[in-house]
């Protein structure tokens, strides 16, 4: 069967592109973005030699109405790690999969919880409050009222654990508070940081921030108030002068959502206007330079974007992923739908998700679960591997930098490409050829009529699935299209395998110079 020229025609030009291992990309003009990078990564895993469509997740816990906004994980010292959730004004153990039980906790005026987890002599103790109800705690078999005294108990709307205490804070107030060493209860010290924090406001949020890499009585605590400023304080008893120092006060973006810090490594990531940037980088650069040294760097511009249509829209999270190498930021789009910005903690390349519209994420020891919108409670990337969203097919959307192939000034005429797949199943998938920087909306159906749509399969080959273990999948297609660059867009929709984009091959014929 023809195609309309031979690769190995003398007046054709071959030439090879990897998969977009960098990254999505919304910084880069498409002119000038680099090679490895790419302009649409929606649901592409980025690995260090590939793309790879990303896991799928399962149903996990049933039996509850409406939304799921908060998922607590309790881990005590012996590994049995437990999880709860957040639904209907009750909190239900989720800890073995299937239906739930009766509630462990009812009677909340939201679901909104911020938590913390902290050992004492009498155990580990789960520390959650939510800005409405006298918070809860659980010691590994009952739930109780807290019993800590000082602030008005039920405000409290933060917490966290930092040099072996409880600190926490009131809705609408500057000032935080904490209770003794290794303690659970008792009578919390105030301590105000409305004399420094000039903007005013109030604190949305703390962290602990491991400046050596391991926690210890070097760590420093972040106060990040709801007008962008962060306050830093070295030292262990906030009580005494000696061992108590304001650091600095810096200027970041305002914080996006009570859930604006995460762990990453060594440093605490902030979750803001500027983007989603290191706490060791505000010592570094004033807020005009943030933005450059933020780990969301390459698609600031999509952060933004989200964060002027979203921001308000409950559901922001950043959740760090250590067994799938993923540090995943939470975006809600709308009620229903949410987005994942997802970063591959060794690369730092990013991507996007979509089709599981998680409301929150959580933890149960080294794996990760989300709430969705319907009561259930789903694990994404288990140990079953799941190519499906619970047997909804995952769909990617892949399209690498535009390249002018080596020659900036000729016209090429693109003739035919090559993908190139590792995968244990016939990817299938639809091709679309975008040149000189236009990004067209994308073919339905691949259709076999003259366009810039190639059709997977047309050189007979794919008839049969693939066996079990993976196999390179290729095939030269035909593609039509007239430009000085060009681009191959790959959409591919499965719920039986995980294909990993590895390549593409392209054949042209070059023009005069322009």
């Amino acid at each position: 069967m023809s195609l309309g020229i031979a690769v190995n025609d003398p007046s054709s030009v071959t030439k090879t592109s990897s998969a977009p291992t960098g990254g999505w990309d919304t910084m880069s003009a498409f002119s000038d973005m680099p090679a490895k990078n790419a302009v649409i990564l929606d649901n592409f895993f980025p690995e260090t030699e590939q793309v790879t469509l990303r896991r799928g997740s399962i149903s996990y816990a049933t039996g509850m109405a409406g939304n799921v906004e908060t998922l607590l994980e309790y881990a005590p010292h012996n590994g049995d790690n437990e999880l709860f959730a957040c639904n209907g004004g009750s909190i239900y153990d989720v800890s073995l999969a299937g239906a739930v039980g009766t509630a462990v906790v009812t009677g909340r005026s939201n679901n909104r919880f911020q938590s913390t987890q902290i050992g004492t002599s009498g155990g580990q103790f789960l520390f959650a409050c939510n800005g409405q109800d006298t918070p809860q705690t659980y010691n590994g078999s009952a739930w109780a009222d807290s019993v800590a005294a000082g602030p008005t108990i039920a405000n409290l709307i933060w917490c966290t654990t930092h040099q072996a205490r409880i600190f926490f804070g009131e809705k609408n107030s500057l000032s935080f508070w904490f209770l003794g060493t290794r303690a659970i209860a008792g009578t919390a010290s105030e301590f105000p940081l409305d004399a420094i924090c000039k903007k005013g406001g109030y604190i949305m949020s703390m962290g602990s921030w491991t400046r050596d890499g391991g926690s210890g009585p070097d760590d420093v605590a972040v106060f990040l108030t709801s007008e962008g400023e962060v306050a830093i304080y070295s030292g262990t008893n906030p009580s005494s002068a000696s061992t108590w120092a304001l650091v600095g006060v810096f200027q970041s973006g305002r914080p996006i959502g009570r859930r604006c810090m995460v762990k990453n490594g060594g440093d605490l990531i902030l979750v803001t206007e500027d983007g989603f940037t290191p706490a060791s980088q505000y010592f570094a650069v004033d807020r005009a330079g943030i933005e450059n040294v933020s780990i969301s760097r390459q698609i600031n511009d999509a952060v933004n974007t989200a964060v002027n249509s979203y921001g308000s829209i409950y559901g922001w999270q950043p959740v760090l992923f250590p067994r799938g190498q993923m540090l995943i930021f939470n975006i809600p789009v709308s009620g229903t739908e949410m987005h994942q910005y997802v970063f591959n903690t060794l690369t730092n390349a990013p991507c996007r998700f979509k089709g599981m519209n998680a409301v929150c994420w959580g933890m149960m020891g080294d794996r990760i679960f989300f709430g969705k919108t319907d009561g259930t409670v789903h694990e994404f990337s288990g140990s079953t591997n799941p190519t499906s969203d619970a047997g909804v097919d995952i769909t990617g959307d892949g399209m690498g930098a535009f390249s002018y192939f080596g020659s900036k000034a000729s016209e090429k005429n693109f003739k035919l490409v090559e993908p190139i797949f590792a995968s244990t199943g016939n990817p299938n998938p639809a091709l679309d050829l975008n040149v000189d920087f236009t990004v067209y909306s994308p073919i339905g159906q691949p259709s076999p009529l003259p366009n810039s749509a190639g059709q997977w399969g047309v050189a007979k080959w794919g008839v049969s699935l693939w066996g079990k273990s993976g196999q390179i999948f290729k095939a030269w297609l035909g593609v039509r299209g007239i430009g000085r660059s060009a681009a191959l867009r790959i959409r591919v929709t499965t719920d039986v395998a995980r294909p990993s984009w590895i390549a593409t091959n392209y054949t042209f014929v070059r023009g005069g110079h322009i």
